[in-house]
């Protein structure tokens, strides 16, 4: 989605329409305290989309305090408050108890029309006890969280969920990253704009790509990027892998064979729902009486739990529906490439696919001689 040009500053390609729609809603509608949530899956822009909207002339303008702190996955109250705290104010407090923190953070934001940003939360803990210190003075203040999960438990006022680079955006910025502001040479445009296509609108696969990319600026050397992008990609930085893994790493337990199940799947291969679920139940992954569950399952068949499990997984924007039933039920659903590369990274250093020989009866035959699975899984 972003990158920055040889002067340090960010350059966003693409999402103008939703870093527009943002702006409306920070600074338009009710007075009271609103909470906007940004969602969407790793890699899609989402804090650079944040960021872009934060810097604005006209938010900066508007509000009287804007500050912006990062979630850590195992979130800390008192480092939540203390970013807060020295990001709004400039202010020191790294030896105050949450209390007194809390009671800072309240006195400071106390009259004034503020902007605060908590990027990347991963759950609601703490989330009441924090919702204590945002007074609400009736003037206009917002907060905005940036997620990979749908259906964060908050009382969220608007929520965003981000869409894929299209076509022109991922060659944009592709090429912008490649080339910054020098033209791109017409002999690499069609091969560019094919390896921006396979990247399929996720921004950190651009970025990734076109680092490679920018080493040499051959069409030979391009060619053979756009040959060999999966392997690329499954060996790229390992920031990049970090960034995906903190996903399944976040997964509850009963979750993680079943998204790792994907990786038996050929590449953009739309999955029916039915299928899907009678697949994890013949594997056993599927149970009823998990003790987080049990409740919520009473009375349930092992179908429905199993549909769920899937509906779960897409609101942690890990698995996208592809195709509605006209009921609205999901019909088919696909896995992005980048994502299907770490199912397949994490499957083989799990042995996840060998100890189950079933995998092989997935799709048929004839669809079974398109998959690009490591030879190690098979």
């Amino acid at each position: 989605m972003g990158s920055r040009d040889v002067a340090g500053r960010e350059t966003v390609v693409g999402f103008d329409d939703d870093a527009r729609t943002l702006v409306e809603k920070l600074m338009g509608g009710k007075k009271q305290l609103q909470i906007i949530s940004v969602v969407g899956m790793a890699g899609l822009g989402k804090t650079t989309l944040v960021k872009k909207v934060f810097d604005e002339p006209s938010i900066v303008y508007h509000f009287h305090v804007r500050a912006w702190t990062t979630v850590t996955q195992e979130p800390n109250k008192s480092d939540v408050l203390s970013g807060i705290l020295k990001s709004g104010f400039d202010a020191g407090n790294e030896n105050c108890s949450d209390m007194d923190l809390s009671v800072t953070l309240r006195q400071r934001l106390s009259g004034q029309r503020y902007l605060v940003v908590m990027d990347d939360i991963w759950d609601d803990k703490y989330w009441s006890d924090l919702m204590l210190c945002f007074p609400d003075d009736n003037v206009g203040s917002r907060i905005v969280i940036t997620s990979r999960l749908a259906d964060l438990p908050l009382h969220v006022h608007y929520q965003h969920p981000l869409r894929f680079l299209s076509e022109k955006e991922s060659w944009d910025l592709l090429r912008y990253k490649v080339f910054l502001k020098e033209s791109c040479p017409s002999s690499l445009i069609e091969i560019g704009a094919h390896i921006a296509r396979k990247c399929q609108g996720l921004p950190l696969s651009i970025v990734v790509i076109a680092g490679i990319l920018a080493s040499d600026t051959t069409t030979n050397w391009w060619s053979q990027v756009a040959r060999e992008m999966s392997s690329i990609a499954s060996n790229a930085p390992e920031e990049y892998m970090e960034t995906l893994v903190l996903s399944y790493n976040h997964l509850p337990h009963h979750l993680k064979p079943c998204f790792l199940y994907f990786a038996a799947f050929p590449e953009d291969y739309e999955i029916p729902e039915w299928k899907l679920v009678l697949l994890w139940l013949a594997e056993g992954f599927v149970k009823i009486q998990t003790s987080k569950t049990s409740m919520h399952n009473k009375g349930r068949n092992l179908e429905e739990v199993a549909a769920d499990y899937l509906k779960d997984l897409i609101s942690r924007s890990l698995v996208i529906v592809s195709k509605l039933r006209s009921d609205g039920g999901i019909r088919s659903c696909v896995v992005h490439d980048a994502l299907r590369d770490l199912c397949i990274k994490i499957a083989y250093e799990e042995n996840f696919l060998l100890q189950m020989p079933s995998y092989q009866h997935i799709v048929s035959k004839s669809e079974t001689t398109t998959t690009s699975l490591s030879p190690g899984l098979i």
